[in-house]
């Protein structure tokens, strides 16, 4: 089964990216750390979404990491092997 990393998986686009490719068979890893609730409070909570993932993706994965932190991402790349990634969210 292919893998598939998206960033910002508990976003709009990022979640609605794990569901379409999730039905055509790959196994997804979502990467999101809820910064919209630091920066908008519960309006921006994305906690909801990563939950509807949970429960509609069978074997769905979340991993909370920044994707400013590097040796994170770079460590979750290199221990999954992912066929494919999605950067959805980017911090700069």
């Amino acid at each position: 089964m292919k893998k598939l990393l998206v960033t910002g998986s508990s976003g709009l686009i990022g979640s609605e990216v794990c569901l379409y490719f999730a039905n055509q068979g790959w196994a997804i890893h979502g990467i999101d750390n809820n910064q919209r609730a630091i920066f908008f409070g519960s309006q921006g909570d994305t906690r909801s979404q990563q939950k509807r993932l949970e429960s509609k993706i069978k074997g769905f994965v979340h991993h909370e990491i920044d994707v400013g932190d590097r040796p994170g991402i770079l460590n979750l790349i290199n221990s999954l092997r992912p066929n494919a990634i999605v950067l959805q969210k980017f911090r700069t």
